[in-house]
């Protein structure tokens, strides 16, 4: 059975305004925002932090014989080995693609000839002000070297697209953006 269409009703809310911006400091992936904030209605409220960051894209990437292409990798934050797409920052003089193709190629030495957006999302808006664009690369093989960053190191491992859901369902893949591009991914396919 078809679920009828829905409209979701428009907010009453009014958008608040950030003024005054000034710099509290710039840390190579992220600079810290300092503003003034004033509400919908004109009051002014208590003034506020936020990051700016360059915008990050995902990759879902899929070899002909249906396995995407995970890695393993340490991550800072959480001090922990992780298992995720290939992703990352996109360089300002990229579109969000070619990022992605770059990311690629650099963490797991694949290529794809096949490329479409899953979708776009906003990693954190309550602080941070980038997007997370998150693609799937079909036909994904492994034509390169890796050329890890100075701070990244990481193992590639394959697994079967049929059991994607099984990995994520299990805990073995906690990374929430990675989570978010894999079950797009996942809805894809239905």
């Amino acid at each position: 059975m078809k679920t009828p269409p829905f409209t979701l009703p428009a907010p009453r809310l009014k958008k608040w305004t950030l003024s005054n911006t000034r710099s509290e400091g710039s840390f190579r992936v992220f600079d810290v925002l300092h503003h003034d904030v004033t509400d919908g209605n004109g009051g002014s409220r208590r003034d506020v932090y936020t990051m700016a960051c360059p915008d990050w894209c995902n990759v879902v990437a899929i070899t002909p014989d249906d396995h995407v292409v995970l890695l393993w990798q340490y991550r800072f934050g959480s001090d922990e080995l992780g298992l995720e797409v290939p992703g990352g920052v996109i360089e300002a003089d990229e579109t969000p693609l070619e990022g992605a193709r770059r990311e690629l190629l650099e963490e797991t030495g694949y290529t794809a000839r096949d490329w479409a957006l899953l979708t776009t999302v906003e990693p954190n808006p309550a602080l941070s002000n980038n997007r997370c664009h998150m693609f799937v690369a079909r036909g994904a093989e492994l034509t390169h070297p890796t050329a890890w960053d100075e701070q990244e190191e990481c193992e590639v491992s394959l697994a079967p697209v049929s059991h994607i859901a099984q990995l994520l369902d299990e805990g073995k893949i906690t990374h929430s953006l990675v989570v978010v591009a894999l079950e797009r991914f996942l809805r894809s396919l239905r």
